[in-house]
């Protein structure tokens, strides 16, 4: 299994530097990167919980609002690579920062967006900071637990972001449905504030690779092992994105569940999110391709059961559920897999597996749109999910850097 050369700490107060995976620094050090995953998590899959309120504030459709988080998957994978590309000596305190408060002033820009235009712009722009944002604050966290310990930091700071889903977007959900989705959008804003802070405070000073060059960044991205699994990871993980971008409607519309109910079953669905992290994060540290074949497989089963049981309320919770356990362990491997691949430069790695999982979004979320703007129902995109999925599935078993593999 390759492992991962931690990087050097350096030029910080003591009090600033994890020295150690048991240290009281490093646990605040994680709880930041936390935070940031928290934020993200609200900006990112909260758009789903809104798209009611601001089809209706904006005199639009649910499939163009559907094109504003498309809009936002794009500018993910834009971003993250084009800002982590040449990062490799840089050292990550200053980095995170910025990156954190470029966040901040685009969720801002969000709120007071004026037309649907602007919000597709402004979501674009949005997506810059994602991938760059978690790739560096995984490789902080790396650093911090050790490479032994990699799947682990990968999914701690994803736990923050399945918190996003179990409080924070049924608390955007109902923000939005009593003030409106603008005020769900200054909330998340003032949770950027928060995260800029704890970054701040307890980012170590910790230096990239003093042999990283441009020429050898661009050469990790080479290769069909990498390209298979940022294939895989990206068409993996978009059949999920085609049936949770549109889970509101899906639940509202198709099962008769009120707006209060809904709130309820995305509480539930983040606890989904929770537990496949948990799970995913230890299984992926020994063997992240077994573990990425479980996840689609379980994947493929339980897109089965909602497209034949959909619009049946009680068995599609716990379908949707099962569904948010099962990609939640597909998306902590496939992280870990990339960050293997790319050994030579984890942040780039870890940035690359985000924007493939954004990449995902835009297609998935492209693919549901059409499919309900066909008029074929908000269970339809559970048959375009599952076909994405069996690829993905031959894609790990069978793909370069995929066969043969245990860990």
């Amino acid at each position: 299994m390759t492992s991962i050369t931690p990087a050097t700490v350096r030029g910080a107060p003591r009090w600033r530097i994890p020295a150690t995976a048991q240290s009281p620094r490093a646990r605040y050090t994680i709880a930041a990167f936390m935070a940031a995953g928290f934020g993200i998590g609200l900006t990112q899959t909260g758009a789903a919980s809104v798209i009611q309120d601001q089809v209706a504030d904006l005199s639009t459709n649910v499939e163009t609002i559907g094109i504003t988080m498309v809009a936002y998957a794009l500018g993910v994978v834009v971003g993250a690579p084009l800002i982590m590309v040449g990062m490799g000596r840089v050292n990550r305190r200053p980095l995170l920062i910025w990156l954190s408060a470029a966040f901040a002033v685009t969720t801002l820009a969000t709120a007071l967006a004026p037309n649907v235009e602007s919000l597709m712009v402004i979501r674009f722009l949005s997506g810059f900071p994602h991938g760059a944002l978690l790739g560096s604050a995984a490789f902080v966290a790396t650093t911090v637990l050790g490479a032994k310990r990699r799947g682990l930091a990968v999914a701690l700071i994803m736990i923050g972001l399945t918190t996003a889903t179990i409080v924070g977007v049924p608390a955007m959900q109902w923000v939005s449905n009593s003030f409106g989705w603008r005020e769900a959008y200054y909330a998340v804003f003032v949770v950027g504030l928060v995260t800029l802070a704890a970054l701040w405070l307890f980012t170590p000073r910790i230096d990239g690779n003093p042999h990283a060059s441009l020429k050898g960044e661009l050469r990790s991205l080479r290769g069909a092992p990498l390209w298979t699994a940022v294939v895989a990871t990206t068409i993996g993980f978009a059949g999920f994105a085609a049936v949770f971008s549109y889970i509101v409607p899906l639940m509202e519309d198709a099962n008769g569940l009120d707006p209060s109910a809904v709130t309820w079953v995305l509480v539930v669905i983040g606890m989904g999110f929770t537990v496949g992290a948990v799970v995913g994060g230890r299984i992926s540290s020994t063997s992240p391709v077994r573990a990425a074949r479980v996840g689609l497989i379980c994947v493929s089963v339980v897109l089965t059961l909602l497209g034949l049981f959909g619009t049946i309320a009680p068995l599609t919770i716990v379908i949707v559920v099962l569904l948010a356990v099962s990609i939640q362990i597909y998306s902590q491997s496939a992280q870990t897999h990339l960050m293997d691949v790319i050994h030579t430069s984890p942040s780039l790695g870890n940035a690359t597996s985000h924007a493939a999982l954004n990449a995902a979004n835009a297609l998935g979320a492209g693919l549901g749109a059409l499919v309900i703007w066909l008029g074929w129902g908000y269970v339809a995109p559970a048959w375009v999910a599952l076909g994405l999925t069996l690829i993905a599935l031959v894609m790990v078993f069978r793909g370069a850097g995929y066969r043969g593999a245990q860990s």
